[in-house]
């Protein structure tokens, strides 16, 4: 999956027990090594660091610098101020449901029951599990913040699944 390119961050406080998973943010720093442009991106993870809200990946860290030395000089900093602000995503592709290459089939699907939709438990993060999956078909839909219906992808997860495949959908948000 190509998550913005890489430009990704775990944030701590806006995390929001993993609700904040996929949201996106525009970045800027405010030091003249810095880009006054910033970086999009979009958060994937809760981390933690030193006294920061986001704890971003290389390349969006340095996608903050005016140039490429100065990106290295930002590294070199290691934290830095920033003004931040929540923004729309624009994913170029579809929704994507991913199974953890921590999964077992069968046994642990970590992503209901055919016939009867039953909700996943968040096991961390933007990661949901249940065990003891079925042996059949899997079906899954979701709900979105800010829309009341719920969201039917249109795949089906086929009983043969495996660890670490990944199911594009039909669905795109704007």
């Amino acid at each position: 999956m190509n998550w913005y390119d890489g430009r990704v961050s775990g944030v701590s406080q806006l995390w929001g027990n993993g609700t904040s998973c996929g949201t996106c943010y525009w970045v800027r720093c405010q030091i003249p090594l810095c880009d006054v442009n910033g970086v999009y991106l979009a958060v994937t993870d809760k981390a933690y660091g030193d006294e920061t809200d986001f704890v971003m990946s290389e390349r969006a860290f340095k996608k903050m610098a005016a140039n490429e030395s100065a990106a290295e000089e930002l590294m070199k900093k290691g934290t830095v101020d920033i003004v931040y602000e929540r923004v729309p995503c624009t994913y170029a592709s579809r929704i994507v449901f991913h199974i953890q290459e921590t999964s077992s089939n069968p046994g642990y699907f970590a992503m209901p029951d055919s016939g009867q939709w039953k909700a996943l438990n968040m096991s961390y993060g933007a990661v949901f599990d249940f065990p003891n999956p079925p042996s059949s078909e899997i079906w899954l839909r979701f709900k979105v913040s800010g829309i009341l219906e719920w969201v039917d992808p249109k795949i089906v997860i086929p009983s043969n699944w495996i660890p670490g495949a990944s199911y594009v959908t039909k669905v795109q948000f704007k």
